[in-house]
């Protein structure tokens, strides 16, 4: 017997061609997934994997399984999506990706209050970059996507609220009292910044070059893909950075670090509610896209 599990591993394996970053979004362990698709070889009577150069691709025979596989599994969500129009206490899984930076503020609580109107349901969460995820929705294993950047036009988006990223420091620091700072002051001071693909980086990055600013002279130190640890630095006495402001708000009314104002710098963005194009949102993944947008700008910036 062949049951969803393993047709839903087979295809995450397959659209992402590597069995541990298949095992990284199910959320199960890397012989776990191993075994499933050896279990399901066995039931199919031939190898549906083969290694070329370096990466895992389908065979033939998985070729031709592949495509009933995904056939097969759309039905399934369509069957969920009926039977949750009848019960009230349906169970399925939301498939969900997080950009980094909405992790670490806000995001967490809704996610709580979405499962508390359905809780049966379960809430799987890939957090990673902008990019990831949309690698991760691209490949078929997410079912939305919720990121800090303008997305590739091969999505569907719709613009959830906007934020503005600041510059900080500690309180000691020179820049601390002085309030507003020329750009070209940047080059003098030591920085930490997020990882080369995050969507803070890339906003900042052209925001800065827009002011004249040459991004490759400025004294990165430290990179590192998480905003709190930036925060956590800088509160030591260590460096500036750039954050989002909903990140380091409660910090700057603590005292525990200080904004500081480029002059001309106005670094906004727009956090966007994406979804592969041409692909039928699951049920659950559209009604959470409905909670989210339920949600006001100003309750979700207010902190």
């Amino acid at each position: 017997m062949i049951d969803i599990s393993k047709l839903k591993t087979f295809v995450a394996v397959a659209d992402l061609g590597s069995f541990s970053k298949a095992s990284e979004i199910l959320y199960i362990t890397q012989p776990a997934v191993t075994q499933q698709i050896k279990a399901l070889e066995r039931i199919i009577g031939a190898k549906l994997f083969q290694r070329q150069g370096g990466r895992i691709v389908l065979t033939d025979e998985g070729k031709r399984i592949y495509e009933i596989a995904k056939s097969l599994l759309s039905n399934y969500e369509n069957l969920m999506e009926e039977m949750a129009k009848i019960k009230k206490d349906f169970k399925d899984t939301l498939l969900l990706g997080i950009s980094t930076t909405l992790s670490e503020y806000k995001v967490p609580e809704l996610l709580v209050e979405f499962h508390q109107q359905l809780p049966n349901i379960s809430i799987r969460v890939l957090v990673d970059n902008s990019q990831h995820i949309e690698e991760a929705l691209s490949s078929g294993v997410l079912n939305i996507g919720v990121i800090e950047r303008e997305p590739s036009e091969r999505f569907s988006s719709i613009k959830w609220f906007m934020d503005e990223v600041v510059f900080f420091t500690y309180p000691s620091h020179p820049f601390a009292k002085r309030g507003e700072i020329e750009p070209e002051e940047l080059y003098g001071v030591d920085l930490i910044f997020r990882e080369v693909s995050s969507g803070t980086r890339k906003v900042v990055k052209e925001e800065l070059e827009r002011l004249g600013i040459i991004f490759e002279r400025l004294n990165i130190r430290i990179e590192i893909n998480c905003g709190r640890s930036i925060l956590s630095m800088v509160k030591k006495g260590y460096g500036c950075s750039f954050l989002s402001k909903g990140i380091v708000e409660k910090a700057i009314e603590e005292g525990s670090v200080v904004p500081v104002k480029i002059k001309g710098f106005n670094a906004i963005r727009w956090y966007y509610i994406i979804y592969p194009e041409h692909e039928k949102l699951t049920f659950l993944a559209s009604r959470f896209m409905k909670f989210l947008l339920s949600k006001a700008s100003s309750e979700l910036v207010a902190g």
